[in-house]
């Protein structure tokens, strides 16, 4: 019982045409790249909120700071 010479050889074969294959692989690999740069984009807002918060903090520090030469300029007249 030999096989049938006659058949088609996408019926004996399980390989993907060419095409198809590389498609596939593009599609995965693109999704890895998507997936890295969500990742990356979350890092960057967790940095953007800290980076925010320490403005705040580096404001309000200033802030104290005029308010406490305002207030030895009242009391100390020699301090300017």
């Amino acid at each position: 019982m030999s096989e049938d010479k006659t058949q088609d050889i996408s019926q004996r074969s399980d390989t993907k045409p060419t095409i198809e294959t590389i498609l596939e692989e593009m599609r995965d690999f693109r999704a890895g790249v998507e997936k890295r740069f969500d990742s990356f984009d979350t890092r960057l807002e967790r940095i953007e909120t800290l980076v925010d918060r320490a403005v705040s903090v580096a404001f309000e520090a200033r802030a104290d700071m005029r308010e406490l030469r305002t207030a030895l300029r009242e009391h100390l007249p020699l301090v300017k």
